[in-house]
């Protein structure tokens, strides 16, 4: 199965009775960031303090701008080393065979994959990737 945005009635408070959600500076600023970098094939870190509606606000955006859902949610624990963010995104990704056993083959797969089929990759929770995984980012 391969991970993608819940669905909205699941969002936090949202199922809650007489809830809806509101547009606000922050819920806007979000949106036209998310498409911006969406449009740049880019990479964007949407950052505050906890309880700030961060992944509410990211998780509305997309299913907006995203509606064909060819978004990718990603979890990992708590500082996964570098092979354990590269299976996760192979699985994420829903890759057919088997994952490479060198890094530079796997690299080579992701960045191929991801060229002729991108897609938009969500880390939640991205502050537990540790100096070793974030230093992936350069190889897509």
């Amino acid at each position: 199965m391969i991970p993608r945005l819940p669905p909205a009635h699941t969002d936090q408070y949202v199922c809650l009775p007489d809830t809806r959600l509101v547009t606000t500076r922050a819920l806007l600023t979000v949106r036209e960031n998310l498409a911006d970098t969406i449009a740049a094939r880019a990479m964007t870190c949407i950052h505050g303090g906890a309880g700030f509606g961060k992944t509410l606000a990211v998780n509305t955006c997309l299913r907006e701008l995203e509606p064909d859902e060819d978004v990718h949610r990603i979890t990992f624990r708590a500082r996964p080393t570098a092979r354990a963010v590269r299976h996760e995104l192979f699985t994420s990704l829903g890759l057919p065979g088997e994952a490479p056993r060198h890094p530079s083959e796997f690299d080579r797969l992701l960045k191929t994959a991801l060229a002729h089929h991108p897609r938009t990759l969500l880390v939640d929770e991205a502050q537990w990737l540790n100096g070793e995984a974030c230093g992936l980012g350069g190889c897509w």
